[in-house]
């Protein structure tokens, strides 16, 4: 599955405010509750659509996307 080079900047961008508030092991500071508090509010999404974007691997999507783009020469 590829992504649009604007999707992998927003991936990016919650995945910085995951590991600023994520704690594991406190309940107010787990993956609902950061969703819910910090990220829903900037970037509305459900909370399937956040869990697909902690998993995705931004690097080897970057690269996926460098190999499709096309060249004129």
């Amino acid at each position: 599955m590829g992504y649009h080079k604007n999707t992998l900047k927003r991936i990016e961008l919650v995945c910085s405010i995951v590991k600023e508030h994520y704690e594991p092991g406190r309940r107010d500071r787990c993956y609902k509750e950061v969703w819910r508090r910090y990220v829903c509010p900037v970037y509305p999404m459900c909370y399937r659509t956040f869990l697909n974007y902690i998993g995705v691997n931004i690097s080897q999507e970057r690269g996926r996307n460098a190999d499709r783009q096309l060249s004129l020469f």
